[in-house]
């Protein structure tokens, strides 16, 4: 008894020292990850010179109309209630959205030259970190490969080149990751405390750019059906022990989520009520509904010049005019026409070989897994999974609804944002449900094959990217 109990404790120990070892050694990879990524990224931004009579330039101005409203936030004369929403991003005009105006307020002291400089190095260095933390937290949850592969791919592969430029565009793609993968994180485990971060990540999403609301409608749908199934399935009962969801979280949950996001979008809405006659005011919104991007130009120069105020309510283009103009048909019809378009250029784009080989490796996983389910006796470890289901609802869902709104819009905006947003998440959750069913088979006859196959396939797109990044650099410095 002896002799085992301390055989044991010698595999324990050794298991700790291989782990240390694997630790050590990604962290390094993160430092020169960090260091290629800043390197790479300060040599895209300066190429990045013309900001005149475009949306930096829209940016720039935003970002000294920022810091003129924040001068006196703290005067006397200021009420205790206005010093509150002050705290949050709010100056908006309907084209640019608060929070990247609000973060680069800080360099207004400055020309808009250098201005335009600092925002791009902010730009990277946010970025650089948050990838940083998204490995960590990766490398907890996953596998090493998994985690490195997920950041090389995100990072050089989407964020990199938007981090060059002055504008939301890479905290948006940032924040709408986080905001997914909280919502993931809901759906595995739905913790009270974990509505009240998914609220913020949503709002702060809302304040750096618009669109997120079919993030929001595939988690509520998918939450909603998920309790139902539970309330009414004899499945419940079955799958308690394994389950982390808890129906009695979901009310009180959904309740927390509103007021997080209430608390930290109603500034803006109460500032846009205000100042432009809407508190849900964005122009791009309102010109996704136009026929022509000419039709789009005459309705944003108008906005500009007379303000929102100047166009009556009824003029203004929407969904309900715009199917009471012209039916349900025409807009299913555009809808669908405008998302295929959207996903072939926007989401099969340049970069989209990475979305396509992720889908595989979670399809050549998940049928491995299945497999397994098949062949199991009943004295093995069962092999079964309670949110790997939910979680894939949950991103066709988002999906559709992404592409939906992106379709309406087609016409008019030929990249909408909330597209090129989806990249990441759907990268993430690829890897995450292929590392959930490849951990569901350490404990049956499957694991050496598991294993194998998704480490073959994942040091292939590390190996790739490296010697990429490494050939960049390689020709910068030659």
């Amino acid at each position: 008894m002896t002799e085992m109990t301390g055989e044991s404790t010698t595999l324990r120990n050794s298991a700790k020292k291989r782990k240390g070892w694997k630790w050590a050694f990604f962290l390094l990879f993160l430092l020169v990850f960090a260091w290629a990524y800043t390197y790479l990224g300060i040599l895209v931004t300066a190429q990045n010179t013309t900001r005149a009579d475009g949306i930096q330039e829209k940016y720039i101005e935003a970002a000294y109309r920022t810091a003129a409203f924040e001068k006196g936030r703290f005067d006397s004369d200021v009420s205790i209630t206005a010093r509150f929403t002050r705290l949050f991003p709010q100056v908006t005009d309907g084209f640019v959205s608060p929070l990247w105006p609000w973060l680069v307020s800080n360099y207004a002291d400055a020309p808009p030259d250098q201005l335009f400089e600092k925002g791009k190095r902010l730009n990277i260095l946010l970025s650089c970190c948050a990838f940083v933390l998204i490995g960590l937290a990766a490398a907890n949850a996953f596998s090493f490969s998994g985690a490195s592969a997920l950041i090389l791919m995100g990072g050089f592969g989407v964020i990199l080149e938007r981090s060059a430029y002055f504008t939301a565009d890479a905290l948006y793609l940032l924040l709408f990751v986080f905001a997914w993968l909280c919502a993931l994180s809901l759906i595995r485990q739905n913790l009270l405390w974990l509505y009240g971060v998914f609220g913020t990540l949503l709002g702060l999403t809302i304040l750096a750019k618009s669109p997120v609301w079919p993030v929001l409608a595939g988690f509520l749908i998918t939450s909603l059906i998920r309790a139902a199934t539970g309330a009414f399935s004899g499945r419940r009962k079955r799958e308690k022990i394994d389950s982390l969801w808890s129906d009695a979280n979901q009310v009180v949950g959904l309740a927390i989520l509103a007021t997080a996001m209430l608390l930290v979008v109603g500034p803006m809405m109460s500032y846009s009520a205000k100042e432009h006659d809407s508190a849900l005011h964005n122009v791009t919104g309102l010109t996704l509904w136009l026929d022509t991007p000419a039709d789009a130009a005459r309705f944003q120069q108008a906005v500009e010049e007379n303000g929102i105020a100047s166009i009556p309510k009824e003029e203004r283009p929407g969904a309900i005019p715009f199917v009471r103009e012209n039916g349900i048909r025409t807009l299913l019809s555009r809808a669908w026409t405008g998302a295929l378009n959207q996903f072939q250029s926007s989401m099969l784009g340049r970069k989209g070989w990475i979305l396509l080989y992720t889908f595989f490796v979670f399809v050549v996983v998940a049928a491995i897994h299945r497999w397994a389910i098949w062949k199991q006796n009943e004295e093995t470890w069962l092999v079964r999974g309670t949110s790997a289901r939910w979680m894939l609802l949950f991103l066709l869902l988002t999906m559709a609804f992404s592409l939906f709104h992106a379709g309406i819009g087609d016409p008019v905006i030929e990249s909408n944002a909330i597209i090129p947003a989806l990249f990441l998440p759907l990268l993430l959750t690829f890897i995450w449900i292929s590392e959930r069913y490849r951990r569901q088979l350490q404990r049956t006859g499957f694991a050496n094959l598991v294993n194998r196959v998704y480490l073959a396939l994942m040091i292939l797109p590390i190996t790739w990217i490296s010697f990429r990044i490494f050939d960049s650099i390689q020709n910068q410095l030659s």
